[in-house]
């Protein structure tokens, strides 16, 4: 710090003061503590705006513009991967499909050959009943001549107190029918199933109506002709030529007429019976045999 010569002019006392005063306002000039305060703040926001800033900042790589054909071309690859996936899809439905159609066609065979089973058994039950029943007129004749000559109807009155119906398994139809199945199956194979099943329910509408009718009338009669005493004659294992007694309770002869009419109105509904069963059956047979050739089902 440069001292300054003492003036003549100038005591001592005025000398001190003036040059304390230098003194602070140097030190004032230079000190870095003369900056205002909230300059300082303003400066450090600034910064640290700017440092934001620089962070914000992101800078997207330039993307190249594509031409229409690309943008055909890209449009294209999309729709034939939606079209494959979509083949592909209808490709694996066909292919259930038509396993689920053969499990149905399998399961309906089955269903047939105890079908066929059950025709046979009533088919040979109807056909023994025939050879009483055939005997009808004869049988007639003998009592018109004499009433206690009645040991002709003991095989008759056996084979017209009961029957047999065709039983059919219809487990395969009903899934058919009620799980949407027939659309599993091609059209000659539906139309041959449909067809079999109208041809067996009006069978069965015959045996619910005139069959059961025919039979309920055969024995309405029978219950007011047939003498009781002679029940043990009727038995399955008694035999015509044992008969000792008349089997008729009343002479009536317009009661014997109605009966025998009647016998024979059930003959041939039995008669009936036996061409719509055998019918059914070569029906059933072949459906048999063309589902077994057609889907190799063999003894399945």
């Amino acid at each position: 710090m440069r001292r300054k010569k003492v003036q003549e002019s100038e005591s001592p006392e005025d000398f001190l003061k003036s040059e304390v005063g230098n003194q602070k306002s140097e030190k004032e000039n230079n000190s870095a503590f003369n900056i205002p305060n909230s300059k300082i703040k303003k400066s450090k926001i600034e910064n640290r705006k700017s440092e934001i800033k620089e962070m914000e900042v992101h800078h997207h790589p330039e993307v190249e513009k594509k031409g229409l054909k690309e943008y055909i071309l890209e449009g294209l690859m999309i729709f034939l991967a939606v079209m494959m996936g979509f083949f592909a899809e209808n490709i694996r439905e066909g292919i259930s499909d038509r396993a689920k159609g053969k499990e149905y066609i399998k399961s309906f065979v089955q269903d047939l050959r105890r079908d066929t089973a059950s025709f046979s058994d009533v088919i040979a039950f109807d056909a023994k009943k025939m050879m009483a029943l055939n005997n009808i007129f004869s049988c007639y004749n003998n009592i018109e001549k004499d009433s206690k000559s009645s040991g002709c109807l003991v095989p008759i009155i056996k084979s017209s107190s009961s029957n047999r119906i065709g039983n059919f398994t219809d487990g395969t139809m009903q899934q058919l029918k009620n799980a949407g199945g027939f659309r599993l199956l091609n059209k000659s194979d539906k139309d041959s199933i449909v067809a079999y099943d109208h041809a067996a329910r009006a069978f069965q509408n015959f045996e619910s109506t005139i069959f059961q009718q025919r039979q309920d009338i055969v024995r309405d009669i029978y219950v007011k002709l047939i003498d009781f005493k002679a029940e043990p004659m009727l038995s399955p294992d008694s035999l015509a030529g044992n008969v000792h007694l008349s089997l008729l309770f009343s002479n009536d002869k317009a009661l014997i007429n109605e009966y025998f009419n009647d016998l024979s109105l059930y003959r041939r509904v039995i008669r009936t019976q036996i061409s719509q069963l055998d019918k059914l059956s070569k029906r059933a047979v072949g459906l048999i045999k063309y589902f077994d050739n057609k889907y190799e089902l063999g003894d399945e």
